[in-house]
């Protein structure tokens, strides 16, 4: 008896094996659509039945997002973005490669787990308080933000960042969290500071939350600090290069230097930023509270802190306000770097 049990439920694994083979690959597609692609990916990698639906562009074209191709139009690069051989590769071209739209103020891309629609607006495209004034913000580029110009905080009283965007740009029935990226190495004025951050939809309750951009310091520290780098900015500092590089290498004797002058300067400039980034601690010590929200470092270099969340229904064509705010210490700030703000579905990617 137990024999024909086995038997009998081999033959029927089987059949229904061998009955999903045979439907159609678009309806093998049509199911794999309601997965997702990490999904559809894991399960043509064990079962060969899949694999054929699974590298169709059909399915692939369901994982876009609707306004794939306008949003690929919006970028100065668009006419790169059409020689792809199927849309697999172009699905994984925008998890893999945010692309600048809006003459570079902002960056998409989508998250690779779900297809969902992330964004970064650059720091040109968000209203910086006294950003456009010398002397409190400077704007500079650097090789290692993925935009044309980033924000140099020179000194200021009044902290504010706002970043706006529509949700009809953002994936349905998602929930959203914003984070600011950027560098806090040499910044003075914000450690263990209680920063203001709101995030409010139109028509919606506006949510807020305290944040913190910097550790404190030990007065050893922050008076070394001081002392050193006060008022030293990265156009500063790349000037010192140029110019000490320049001397260094003209007291050389000819035919000695191992690489050039012009090499040497490039390699510098590109790693100024590691120099600004370098007093940035990652871990809490023991004097410091790690309850709190502290920013945490990226893949990209880059640190980021989570201004909020919320969630798109979808539908909606209304006005999303970020805003991030300190003004109640009544002292100087100054030392950050900001990249932007990014929008991504609530999660790691």
């Amino acid at each position: 008896m137990e024999r024909k049990n086995v038997a009998g439920n081999s033959a029927k694994h089987s059949a229904a094996g061998h009955g999903f083979s045979s439907l159609p690959e678009g309806c093998i597609a049509d199911v794999l659509a309601l997965t997702s692609p990490r999904d559809v990916c894991r399960m043509s990698a064990v079962a060969s039945v899949f694999l054929s639906a699974a590298e169709s562009d059909a399915l692939w074209e369901r994982f876009l997002p609707a306004d794939y191709r306008e949003i690929i139009a919006r970028s100065s690069e668009s006419s790169s973005w059409r020689h792809f051989s199927s849309k697999k590769e172009l699905y994984f071209s925008l998890c893999d490669y945010p692309l600048l739209i809006d003459e570079g103020k902002k960056s998409f891309w989508l998250e690779k787990r779900s297809g969902k629609k992330c964004y970064m607006l650059a720091s040109r495209e968000l209203t910086i308080i006294w950003g456009d004034t010398p002397g409190y913000w400077e704007w500079t580029s650097l090789p290692e933000s993925r935009f044309p110009e980033v924000a140099y905080l020179q000194a200021v009283c009044w902290f504010e960042i706002r970043g706006k965007i529509n949700t009809c740009m953002l994936s349905p029935r998602t929930n959203y969290a914003a984070y600011l990226v950027f560098h806090a190495g040499r910044s003075h004025g914000f450690e263990d500071v209680p920063v203001e951050s709101s995030i409010e939809i139109v028509g919606n309750e506006t949510t807020t939350r305290v944040i913190y951009l910097a550790r404190y310091r030990s007065e050893e520290q922050a008076e070394h600090d001081d002392l050193e780098y006060e008022c030293v900015s990265i156009e500063d500092v790349r000037s010192w290069i140029n110019d000490n590089l320049t001397q260094l290498y003209s007291s050389q004797e000819p035919g000695k230097a191992l690489l050039g002058l012009e090499d040497v300067k490039t390699w510098m400039n590109s790693n100024v930023m590691k120099l600004f980034s370098s007093q940035e601690n990652e871990e809490p010590t023991s004097s410091i509270r790690s309850d709190l929200p502290y920013p945490k470092k990226r893949e990209d270099s880059w640190f980021e802190i989570e201004l909020g969340e919320f969630f798109i229904e979808g539908g909606e064509d209304t006005e999303l306000e970020i805003t991030l705010m300190e003004v109640k210490a009544g002292h100087w700030k100054d030392g950050l770097i900001v990249e932007g703000i990014e929008i991504r579905p609530k999660g790691d990617l």
